[in-house]
Parts: structure tokens; sequence; C-alpha cells
């Protein structure tokens, strides 16, 4: 990755945004790696970085607590730990037992299989790690929870031990024999005893030292006393002291058996502590993340700039208890419009906004997740440059204006088709339309190269030239009129004005000079500037209208779309009236049909047969008229259903009777008939008689508990899952909240006990996957208490 110029993270506050990321780290190993953060142009290392710290931040959310606590680097205890005989100091074993404890604490967390599900790539990081169970029950064999070697850790230990205090006992008998023979002679000062060498000892006015047997350690600094050991314990100390060197002794044995034991480890050990300082790193990111609203947005190879509701880290942080305060913007920058000419009135936010989007595009490129809403878009960019700088003093205008040529040289050097260009005030620090004419010829130039870049700037040119070049678009940041003060709104598509004269007028300029600024500005650059004023104004005042009417168009729509559903459903309902009287007098036709034929039968050998014949033939036409009739009814309402509500009926589709609830796929269609696969079964039914549907939810087969709660067409809203093993009853949890969310069920019982709280958690814990939950709670103790939750959609 190339950028220019060194000082860039300095320039765009990336540096102090890593600050605040390693302020989050628990370890000084994941500090410095931040301390070497590289700005990365791989698009899959990127998006494995991101995803990692995108999964941590949403456990963050979720309120999990992944175990990883800090720990110091073992890498040099390991150094040395690798050299046969080489016995580590007792810090040096404790640092290592704190890093595997830790290990271990996180492979047990992960053990479970629902927080692998919701942490995939932490727990894949997780797994990576190797700890030898013996290696801890060895450790925490020798070293008590202080992190000292246990007095029983070996049995010449525990004998040395015993014997130690045995004889400390009897030298504190004797001591305090001997001082009380001694206070009661008087020869004592007022302070009878003291510390001396390691050693308790009298203290003994220096007139009586000749009286009291035993070695003189020290004497005060007046003189006036000294500190004598008594000769009677003298020996039994030295039986101490000695007894104190052999249990030194003993201790630098077990210490070099465990240093042994631990020793094939070595490899192990420095993996752990890598994967570890892994985790913390993403960590420090998630916990920065979340502490600035921050998210993943969508990433692409190829240079691109689709930033939405993006907001200034650092503003984020500065306002942190008052976000509200800080403005987001919009900037989508193509292919087509690759360079955006930014203007506006000073102190309106055309250089945060500049600076906002190196920074966010570093912090990408680093693996940090950016205050951006998540469908914002991001290329990946392999050269970023700025030139950014504050003005200074005339008497360095010049220095001033060759430090910007200097940068515009390397810009035009490296700008190519992968660079991101930033440049605040373009042109600045020399005469206005010389300096104004080189800009443009290096806008131009930079163009050509289908460069990427956010330019600020007051020149008109470089407004005009960007309004009639393609691959250049203006921009402007948002002046309130009324109020002659900075919305920091940005705008793209539309030039700015400086709002200089608006600007010195409000705060209080004399009119005389402004009256003599306008007469030596121009009528031309008087009017373009004004335009640019009339043209926001207008713009804004057509944003507000152009909002209005497409409020009221979404309006009429849904009237439309309502009338026409109206219209259509009346309609229907006619045709199916006019269907229902047919079939009313097809019925009453088809009884005389049936007593016309039972008559025939009586009269078979009558005179008036013949007539009785004609009559007969004469209904039976009438009553194929009538079906017929019946059957384009049909047809017609059936067909106007089929437009409203239904699809277009096709092989593979899926379709169900009219009639009927139940579905299945069709197989094949063919003269009006259609073949439908229903479970185990194939039908064939007339075309009209189906109507289309979507495909049904598969529900796959598996072995579950049987509970007694009916199935019905509605969904329960209790359920009691007391006395069945956790994942049992977390998969009829799961299926019973599925059930009741398809139902739009308003409120649940859940039902899992007091017990020891562990259900009760488990059950908070899948309530939170199910955003629909308005609310969740414990009814009050005659209710079930704690033993039951609530849950309200």
């Amino acid at each position: 990755m190339y950028t220019y110029p060194k000082d860039i993270k300095d320039k765009l506050e990336y540096s102090r945004i890593i600050e605040f990321v390693k302020a989050e780290s628990l370890t000084e190993m994941a500090k410095t790696i931040f301390d070497e953060l590289e700005i990365l142009t791989d698009l899959p290392r990127i998006q494995r970085l991101l995803d990692e710290t995108e999964e941590y931040r949403k456990s963050l959310e979720r309120g999990e607590s992944v175990p990883i606590s800090s720990f110091s680097n073992v890498t040099t205890d390991v150094y040395y730990l690798r050299k046969e005989g080489y016995v580590l100091e007792l810090d040096s074993i404790r640092n290592i037992y704190r890093m595997v404890s830790i290990a271990q604490e996180l492979l047990n967390y992960f053990a479970d299989s629902d927080r692998v599900k919701l942490n995939p790539l932490l727990a894949e990081l997780v797994s990576t790690i190797i700890v030898d169970r013996k290696l801890l029950m060895e450790i925490d064999r020798v070293l008590d929870e202080e992190g000292d070697v246990r007095p029983n850790a070996s049995e010449e230990l525990m004998r040395l031990t015993k014997l130690i205090r045995t004889r400390e006992r009897e030298v504190d008998r004797q001591f305090n024999d001997f001082l009380e023979s001694m206070k009661a002679k008087g020869y004592l000062a007022d302070a009878p005893e003291s510390i001396r060498n390691g050693r308790r000892v009298l203290t003994v006015t220096v007139e009586n030292k000749r009286r009291v047997p035993g070695i003189v350690h020290d004497e005060s600094a007046t003189g006036k006393t000294v500190y004598i050991e008594p000769e009677s314990v003298i020996a039994l100390n030295n039986d101490v002291y000695n007894l104190y060197a052999e249990r030194r002794h003993e201790i630098y044995k077990i210490l070099r058996a465990l240093c042994d034991f631990i020793r094939p480890y070595a490899d192990a050990l420095l993996s752990t502590q890598h994967t570890l300082v892994k985790i913390d790193t993403i960590r420090s990111k998630a916990k920065f993340a979340y502490r600035i609203y921050a998210k993943k947005p969508l990433l692409q190879a190829e240079p691109t700039l689709g930033l939405k509701m993006t907001f200034n880290p650092i503003l984020l942080l500065r306002h942190e208890n008052q976000v509200s305060s800080v403005v987001p913007f919009d900037l989508t920058l193509h292919n087509k419009n690759r360079v955006l000419v930014l203007s506006g009135p000073n102190a309106g936010g055309k250089s945060v906004a500049l600076k906002t989007v190196g920074l966010v595009q570093m912090m990408i490129q680093s693996g940090l997740l950016v205050p951006s809403d998540e469908n914002s878009t991001y290329g990946i960019f392999k050269k970023i440059i700025v030139d950014i700088g504050d003005q200074q003093s005339i008497e360095d205008d010049l220095s001033t204006y060759s430090s910007h040529l200097t940068n515009m040289k390397v810009t035009v050097e490296q700008a190519d088709k992968d660079s991101l260009i930033l440049i605040d005030e373009f042109g600045s620090g020399t005469d206005p339309k010389i300096g104004g004419a080189i800009a443009e010829a290096i806008l131009a130039n930079i163009n050509l190269k289908k460069t990427w870049a956010v330019i600020t700037s007051h020149y008109s040119n470089l407004k005009f030239f960007a309004y009639k070049t393609p691959g250049i678009v203006n921009g402007s940041m948002e002046y309130d009129m009324a109020k002659l003060s900075p919305t920091f709104r940005m705008h793209i598509g539309k030039p700015g004005s400086s709002f200089a004269f608006e600007i010195a007028k409000k705060i209080g300029l004399d009119e005389d000079i402004l009256d003599y600024a306008h007469k030596k500005t121009g009528k031309n650059e008087k009017a373009i500037d004004d335009m640019l004023v009339s043209l926001m104004s207008e713009k804004k005042e057509y944003e507000e209208k152009f909002a209005a009417v497409l409020d009221k168009q979404d309006k009429l729509d849904k009237l439309i779309a309502q009338y026409e559903h109206i219209n259509t459903d009346m309609d229907i309902r006619r045709k199916k009236m006019k269907l229902q009287i047919k079939e009313i007098t097809a019925a009453k036709t088809l009884e005389q049909s049936k007593e016309i034929d039972k008559l025939l039968k009586e009269i078979k050998h009558s005179k008036n047969e013949e007539k009785v014949k004609q009559a007969a033939d004469a209904l039976k036409v009438k009553k194929e008229v009538e079906l017929k009739e019946l059957e384009v009814i049909k047809q017609e309402v059936f067909a106007t259903e089929s437009v409203q509500t239904t699809q277009r009926l096709e092989i593979g589709g899926f379709a169900r009777m009219r009639n009927g609830s139940s579905s299945g796929e069709i197989i094949s269609i063919e003269r009006g008939m259609a073949e439908l696969q229903m479970g185990f079964i194939t039908v064939k039914v007339p075309v009209i008689d189906l109507v289309s549907e979507k495909e049904p939810i598969q529900i796959r087969s598996q072995k579950s508990v049987q509970t007694n709660v009916e199935r019905t067409d509605r969904s329960d809203t209790k359920i009691d899952i007391r006395e069945y093993t956790k994942q049992d009853a977390l998969n009829m949890l799961q299926d019973f909240m599925d059930r009741a969310l398809l139902n739009n069920a308003f409120e649940l019982k859940i039902i899992h006990g007091v017990g020891t709280g562990v259900m009760r958690n488990e059950v908070r814990k899948m309530l939170k996957q199910y955003k629909d939950i308005k609310e969740v709670w414990h009814p009050p103790h005659d209710q079930g208490g704690d033993g039951v939750t609530m849950v309200k959609f």
C-alpha cells in the first residue's frame, strides 16, 4: 500500500484511532501489533479481518462475555525453557500457567455448540489451541492459588516445612521466656524487641548490654540502645536458617522437575500465545467498533466510494455523550463520476468530510469497522495521497505554495486508476487566477488517468470545470440562509457558494467595507456567486416540494391499488352471484328432466307418448344449453380470480384444488388436465379447478421429543419444558417459538422451573435470537415467578 506524505496517518487522524483501539487491548503484545498495523490491499484478507471483528462485535451486542483476560509475554521464558536443564523463575512459571488457563477457559467456552454457531470464526481460531490437561494438572499440583510452591509438592518439602514450623515455635517460646526475664530485671528499653539481620533481637539499654548474654547485631544511631540476639536461641536460629536453605534447595529441585515436564510443550505454548494475542486484537477492534457504533460495510475488489450515513469517528468520540450532534453524510462515486469537487462556506464541514473519506478508507483496509451504514460499499485502493494543511502566516505563503506544488508533483506522478487523492483547498496559497489555472490543469490530468479524488476548493473555475467535464461532479456543503449558519450536510451534484459576504455580514463587518468589496469583485464574480446561492436555495425548495409530491403520489398509488382491488372483488362477486343463479336454474332443469323420464315410463304405451317425447327432447336441449352457460360463467369467475390472486400454472410449480387445502407439485399439463404429485399419490385434476400455490415449506424429518401438546390450526401459547434434558428442551422451545411466529401469536408462556437458573438463562439466550419479541419478563411469585418466562411479540 503506497501512502503519501509520511505523516498521512497524523493528517487524517488515523494515529489517534489506533491509540483508541490500543486502549482496549488486554496485552502489550496486541498493542505492539496495532503500532505496526498494516494497511492492506488484499480483499480476502481484509474481508476475513472485518468478519472476525464484526462477529465479536455482535457477541458484545448480545451481552456475551468471551473469557479472555490479560497475560504476560512468555516468548523469552519459552526461549530459555528450551535449554536443557534450565530452571525458570517462579514468576515465569506463573505467567505460563495463567496463559494456559485462559486458553483452557476458551476451549471450555466454545465447547457449547450454540456458541460455535453464533461465533464460527472465533470458534475456528480457538480450535487451533492445543492444551494438554496434564500440563495444567502438573503445574496446579506444584503451585497453589497464589502461585507459590505448595508445601506438599514433595515429601521432602513437606518434612522440611513441618520441621521449620516446629523449630520456629521453639525459638519463639525460648525468646519470649528470655524477653520476660530481661524485662523483669529492667535491662530492656521501652520497645523491648526488634528485627535485625532477619532475626528477633532484644532492645537493650547500653549500660546493661554486658548483663544480657548473646550476640550484638546493631546499635541505635544515638548509641543509647543495642540490639542483642539471646544466647539461648542462637543455636535454634541457626537450625532454622539451615532448614530454610534446605527448603530452598528442595523447591529448586521441584521447579527443575516441573520445567522438565513443561519443556516438550514449548512450541504449543508459543502457538497458544499467538492465538490468544490474535483474539485480543479482534476483541480490541470489536470493543472500539461497539463504542463508535461501527458496522461491517459491503466490500469490492475494485476502487469505489459508496458511503452512506458515514460519521467521522473522531467527532463521535469527542461528542460521545451527544452523538446526535454529529452530522453524517452520504458520498457515492462510481466509474462515471470518480472525482468530487466539494465547495461551500468556510467552517461548513468540507475539510472534515474530506478527512473522513480518507480516514474510514484507511480503517477499512486495516481491518477496522467503520461508522457507516452497513449497506455502504467500499472499494480497495492501492494508493492514498493527501494534501491537507492549515493556512500559515503571510511570511510563509511562498513556502506553503511550494509545498503544495511538491505534493501536486507527487500526485501527478503517482496517480492512476487505483489511487485515492484527497486535496484540501486545491490551488490556494498563491494568486487566485494562477493557482486556479494550475489546479484546473492538474484536475484534468488526474481525471484523464481515471483517478479517484475528493477535492475541496472555493475557485469558480474548478466548479465550472467539474460541471462541464465527464468524470467529475460538483458537491457542496449546505448553508442555512435563514440562520446564516452551516448545517454540515453534504449535497452531491451542485456547487456551493463560499457565502463570504453573508458570513461577513453576520459577524458585523462594516457595510461600507462590504459595499466596496462587492464592487471590487466585479459583476461576473458576483453574478456567479449569486447564481450559486440561488441554486442552493432553489434546490432545497425543489427537494422539499419533490418529497411532498412523492408522498402524495405514494398515497395516490395506494388508493388506486385499493380501488382496483375493490372493483375486481365486486366484479368477482357479481359473477359468482350470476353463477349461483345459473346453478339453481340448472338444478331445477335437471329435476324436471328426471320427472319427465319417470313420466315417460308410466305412459309408454299411451296416445300422448309422442308429445311427451318432444317435450323431453326440448328439456334436454335446454339442460345442455344451461350447463354450457354455467361452465362459461364458471370459467369467467375462475379466470378473474386467477388474475387477481394466483400465479400462472406451470410444470414444476405447485397448486391446490379450489375446494381443498392440500397442495402438490405439477408433473404435467395436457388437454386441460393437470397431473399432481401429492405426497405418495398422483392425481389428475382439471386445470380450471386448480389454484397456483407457492412451494410448501419442507419440514426436515428428525428425531424429536414427543410432548402432550396437541397439534391444531392455531399456535399453542404455553409450553412446559421441565424434566427434559437441556438440548431436548431447547429443541422443543425452538419448534414452539417458530409455530407461534407462523400463527401470529401475541403472548407466550414458557414454564422451565426455578432450579439453579441454568434453564432460565438458556431460554433467555434463545429468545434473544428472535427480533420480533417486544418484551420478556417473569410473572408475579404466585403465578410462577422466576420459574416462568413470559414473552410478548
